[in-house]
């Protein structure tokens, strides 16, 4: 559903407009929305579909975002990790959540649990598949996200985020921007 009401939508109306900055060079909403088609199709050739669950522990950038999207348009929910755990914290939270992979940076601390896929995207780069484009998921109820979040017990749960809610909360920020 995000990638419908947003991506989607700004592919529609604003195809070669600037959608962000990739190593140096502008990507149009059109770009984009091909890499995010691509990554998507490499990660269902790895096992990915509606529910699995897929681990991100990535700096902010635009991998970060195209595969947000990616599992947006799959149906896959997206476990982001903060760049700040330490390994015993990420192997924590990949226990609870149980992800059929993860995609990371070699920067950040290298996670002990062993999971069933993995690539580090600064080590050999996310292959973009050119297969067929997955049909488009649409569940405004559905899980987009599990974020892990630790509140005043210390132990960090897991928070499910919607694509409705994702999505209301752009409708608002774009609300207190206006005003």
């Amino acid at each position: 559903m995000i990638y419908v009401h947003s991506l989607g939508r700004a592919l529609r109306f604003y195809p070669g407009r600037t959608a962000l900055a990739r190593d140096g060079r502008l990507l149009t909403f059109r770009e984009l929305h091909s890499r995010v088609d691509g990554i998507a199709a490499t990660l269902t050739s790895h096992g990915f579909g509606v529910g699995d669950r897929l681990a991100l522990l990535l700096p902010n950038g635009p991998d970060y975002i195209e595969l947000m999207y990616a599992c947006s348009v799959l149906g896959v929910i997206a476990v982001p990790l903060n760049t700040r755990l330490s390994t015993k914290e990420i192997d924590r939270v990949l226990e609870d959540a149980s992800p059929h992979g993860i995609v990371r940076h070699s920067s950040l601390a290298v996670p002990g649990a062993q999971l069933s896929w993995q690539q580090v995207i600064d080590e050999e780069p996310l292959p973009i598949r050119s297969d067929p484009a997955p049909k488009i998921f649409y569940d405004p109820e559905a899980v987009l996200g599990l974020i892990y979040t630790s509140g005043t017990t210390g132990q960090p749960k897991g928070v499910m985020v919607t694509h409705a809610n994702i999505l209301a909360d752009v409708h608002n920020l774009h609300l207190i921007a206006s005003d």
